[in-house]
């Protein structure tokens, strides 16, 4: 009975970290992250979204702006460098608020949004081009404020029969273009990382967890010290699979 116990236990100790590894992070991912720099605009607001090439920073002014960069945030969570006295703060990674318009459409949350050609607005995305990021709410009025999912992404809107379809498509069109490439192969590693990681951990605990059952049914005398031993082994588990998960989410944001 003390047996089926530990099992249950420690399945249900395995299931928990890997839904709480899962939770932070997709918590981490959602935390703003900006720097600051000169935008040399008298005009420019909190939401509005900036284009940047080299040094020199501006709020869009074209649809799809191959330069888009980030947005102006007003409290960024994380910053990278230090103000100045005419420096803005700009996220280009996690959640914000952005100055948007449904002048390309009405807009429902997870539409790609994407920079147009009144300076530093955003609107839906309907065509192939790069985007500021995905909506996380409807927004049904003229011009406004909706929180947007800061990712810059070259992307092309148009259906697909399917999900593999979409990603085969996805990576395509990131390999043709060259200044997505980066991107792309950075996507690859982190799949490659957080997906191996979890993978080799849900196998090693299985492994393990198969041994000391073995090992408790050959030799009961010895229970106490192979159930210590398999508890130990899936800690060590389970913190090898969270760092790999978050090692993951470091290449994607970085």
């Amino acid at each position: 009975m003390g047996k089926k116990i530990f099992i249950y236990f420690t399945l249900i100790f395995f299931v928990a970290c890997r839904f709480w590894s899962f939770a932070w992070a997709q918590q981490l991912s959602s935390l703003q992250i900006a720097g600051y720099f000169e935008v040399k605009d008298s005009q420019v607001l909190v939401g509005d979204i900036i284009s940047k090439d080299g040094e020199n920073l501006w709020r869009t002014i074209e649809p799809y702006d191959s330069k888009i960069f980030g947005v102006i945030g007003e409290s960024p969570i994380i910053i990278i460098n230090k103000p100045s006295p005419s420096s803005f703060p700009v996220i280009y990674s996690g959640e914000t608020l952005v100055k948007i318009s449904n002048k390309n459409g009405i807009i429902k949350k997870g539409d790609f949004i994407t920079s147009s050609d009144t300076p530093g607005l955003g609107q839906k995305a309907t065509g192939p081009g790069f985007v500021l990021g995905k909506a996380l709410e409807d927004f049904e009025k003229e011009e406004g404020m909706i929180r947007v999912s800061i990712n810059v992404q070259y992307i092309n809107p148009a259906p697909t029969r399917s999900l593999i379809n979409e990603a085969i498509n996805t990576v395509l069109l990131g390999l043709k273009n060259p200044t997505n490439l980066p991107d792309v192969l950075r996507y690859f590693f982190a799949l490659f990382v957080g997906g191996g990681s979890f993978v080799m951990g849900f196998l090693s605990f299985v492994k393990s967890l198969r041994k000391g059952v073995e090992g408790i049914s050959r030799n009961p005398l010895a229970k106490k010290s192979i159930m210590s031993a398999m508890f130990i082994n899936l800690m060590g588990i389970s913190i090898l699979t969270i760092a790999g998960l978050v090692l993951a989410v470091f290449v994607i944001m970085y």
